[in-house]
């Protein structure tokens, strides 16, 4: 019996297979594409890059990814589980340059949720007093380290000068704490801020690290993600150490930046520089759980084929450019940048935005396995008020030079008092370098 009723059912089925397939209804996908409830269920699985190239397709698929866009990266929506005024947040980081790096950025681009993770916010110098004291007025505790003393007014000083030399400023600290410029010279300090609040009906505790950077929020962060083995025991404890290419990314106050997006949100997968450090595996293994492979030196199919390495190995590369992920943020309620000084020009890009580097590859064949490299040349003058890195060692070398003569001028002339900063040059330096 059971037979006869599965041959009937088999032939029923292969009737069915040779009969020509039904096409759409007109204006299915129009009609699908413009219902953000059913379009969101279907465009919430699918990955960036899918999404971007779903958006070309058609007038209705572009507006409908643009719709989503904005939903799913609702940069205020993201921030409120942290700060409860999050635009006031946001206009702290257009005053200071302040960037959000680490996992909560990578949540962010990848609209996932870490619930153990922290908020690592990277500072650049002379702001840490203003962010460390907006931090503590909206409830956070200051929880200092056994190497820290328990005021954090006795580390950090409000009165930053400028005006003074900093091209060479390196310091860290070895397993006891104390200072050695030899360790890390990317981290000045680390300080950690502590909140318990009420989600749901259940008390969480969230934890802010205000990473004091050396040179800028940029440097620290390539540096400080993609070589885990030059990292000191003690900044090892204060944060949660992260692997690149998947950290990669950084939001500042009016946009998020993915560096590495193909490998990071595509093909899952990230790449160590110089190595890992033993005492670090903890570190890889948080990536590997959460979906990443990760390797310690560049793949063949990289050497081979450079060009279509997701890595981009050997080119040039600054925030913002072709091969970045960039979301530009609503900055509405955001108060802007203000000018630095009386007499400096205004200028409303954030200062991370014009730092590069390059990730090289000296390797030309498969059989010449190296290590991968990161190469940047820092910028660190008195008549910036910001630090910068460039890829393009000629660029910086002119740079430098007009800053040499240029500095001797307004150290001759002014006083700190009347000091005029000069960022708002930056990218005339560059487009003349393109020309």
């Amino acid at each position: 019996m059971r037979s006869a009723q599965f041959s009937i059912l088999f032939r029923l089925a292969v009737q069915k297979m040779r009969e020509p397939i039904a096409p759409f209804p007109p204006g299915l996908a129009e009609n699908v594409l413009s219902r953000a409830p059913i379009y969101d269920l279907i465009l919430c699985d699918l990955s960036p890059h899918t999404l971007v190239r779903l958006s070309r397709t058609c007038r209705v698929a572009h507006m409908a990814v643009a719709c989503f866009f904005r939903r799913a990266y609702n940069i205020n929506q993201h921030l409120s589980h942290y700060f409860p005024d999050p635009l006031q947040f946001r206009s702290l980081q257009a005053r200071t340059g302040l960037v959000i790096s680490g996992s909560n950025a990578l949540q962010f681009l990848d609209r996932t949720f870490y619930p153990t993770s922290d908020l690592d916010l990277y500072s650049h110098p002379g702001h840490v007093y203003e962010v460390l004291e907006w931090v503590e007025s909206i409830g956070y505790e200051y929880h200092p380290s056994v190497h820290q003393d328990e005021d954090w007014h006795n580390l950090v000083s409000a009165d930053w000068d400028g005006t003074t030399p900093r091209a060479t400023e390196l310091r860290g600290r070895d397993p006891d704490g104390r200072l050695d410029e030899l360790l890390y010279p990317q981290i000045k300090d680390v300080f950690t801020f502590k909140r318990s609040v009420t989600i749901h009906g259940g008390t969480v505790e969230l934890k802010v690290q205000i990473i004091e950077t050396t040179c800028n929020p940029v440097d620290t962060i390539l540096n400080f993600h993609l070589s885990l083995s030059r990292l000191p025991l003690f900044v090892c404890t204060c944060l949660t150490i992260s692997v690149a290419a998947c950290v990669m990314n950084i939001i500042t106050f009016d946009a998020a930046y993915s560096f590495y997006p193909i490998a990071t949100f595509e093909q899952r997968i990230a790449l160590l520089i110089s190595g890992s450090s033993s005492n670090r595996l903890d570190a890889v293994q948080k990536y590997v759980a959460r979906g990443w492979r990760v390797y310690a030196a560049f793949r063949p199919v990289d050497i081979v084929h450079p060009s279509e390495s997701p890595f981009i190995p050997n080119e040039m590369r600054w925030v913002g450019d072709h091969h970045c992920w960039s979301i530009s943020l609503d900055t509405t309620g955001v108060n802007p940048r203000p000018t630095p000084s009386p007499s400096s020009e205004r200028f409303s890009w954030d200062p991370s935005l014009h730092n590069g580097w390059t990730v090289k590859c000296p390797a030309r064949y498969v059989t010449d396995i190296v290590a991968p490299t990161m190469h940047a040349h820092p910028v660190m003058s008195t008549v910036f008020r910001y630090n910068y890195l460039f890829s393009d060692e000629k660029l910086a070398k002119a740079v430098r030079d007009w800053t040499t003569l240029q500095g001797g001028l307004v150290h001759r002339t002014l006083t700190k008092r009347d000091w005029i900063w000069f960022d708002a040059e930056i990218p005339g330096f560059r487009e003349a370098h393109r020309v």
